[in-house]
């Protein structure tokens, strides 16, 4: 990656000293069995030991959480009380300041960041050069000022097949420069959101606004999986055919 530095699903940025982290979607198994879909509440603990090591390969002094923190979109689930506090706690012990930005999942967030007296950007944060937003809405006009645009919210992925036809999908981060500005989209933390294959959707069939009014066909994409690795898989372009070879 040409700006900033690939760890876990996140990314360090050196020159602010902080850690990237997006999509957590906490509280998702609770919401599912409320539609009959039952699975062990063991997601949050895949969370929380990926922050952990992530924390621990890069030692920040900030993290800042781009959107989506929990998923249910009504009043937050006892769920989501108790492992977003766990997960402030866990940060408030390890990091100096904790930067959360407002997602489309997180409504009444504000009332359990308070408990721990932490802040709710909404819509943006920004610090240096860099701007921080969710993505399920578009760029405020502050974001001409400055270099690099954070975003999450679209979970990307790609989808490739073997030699055998057999499709594979993996998240990935993607960057690219549109005019004079870098951009960064991040992957879903969450082990329950695998991801939309970009390489599969037009433009239009992009989720944030401000993405579906771009060209990110010339961003690269970097794959990265607790299993596989990370690989740099070059440009989104390239990755646009039905057959690809792996």
């Amino acid at each position: 990656m040409k700006h900033g530095k690939i760890v876990g699903l996140g990314i360090f940025l050196e020159d602010i000293d902080s850690l990237v982290i997006a999509d957590l979607h906490i509280g998702y198994e609770e919401t599912l069995a409320e539609q009959g879909i039952h699975l062990p509440q063991s997601q949050y603990f895949k969370i929380k030991e990926a922050v952990e090591e992530m924390v621990e390969k890069t030692n920040p002094s900030r993290i800042i959480i781009d959107g989506d923190v929990k998923h249910e979109f009504g009043a937050a689930t006892r769920q989501e009380w108790s492992e977003v506090l766990d997960l402030i706690e866990f940060l408030q012990e390890n990091v100096k300041e904790i930067i959360v930005v407002r997602g489309n999942h997180d409504n009444f967030l504000i009332p359990i960041l308070k408990r721990k007296g932490i802040e709710l950007y909404d819509p943006f944060y920004a610090i240096e050069n860099y701007y921080f937003t969710h993505g399920h809405k578009d760029l405020t006009i502050d974001a001409a000022n400055y270099e690099y645009i954070i975003l999450g919210h679209e979970h990307p992925a790609v989808s490739i097949r073997d030699e055998l036809g057999i499709k594979y999908k993996f998240k990935c981060i993607l960057e690219g420069k549109v005019n004079d500005q870098v951009v960064v989209i991040l992957p879903a933390l969450s082990p329950l959101m695998p991801g939309s294959s970009v390489n599969e959707l037009d433009s239009g069939q992009l989720l944030s606004p401000y993405l579906r009014r771009i060209d990110i066909s010339d961003f690269e994409v970097y794959v990265v999986d607790p299993e596989v690795g990370i690989y740099d898989f070059g440009k989104l372009k390239y990755l646009r055919s039905q057959y690809i070879e792996i």
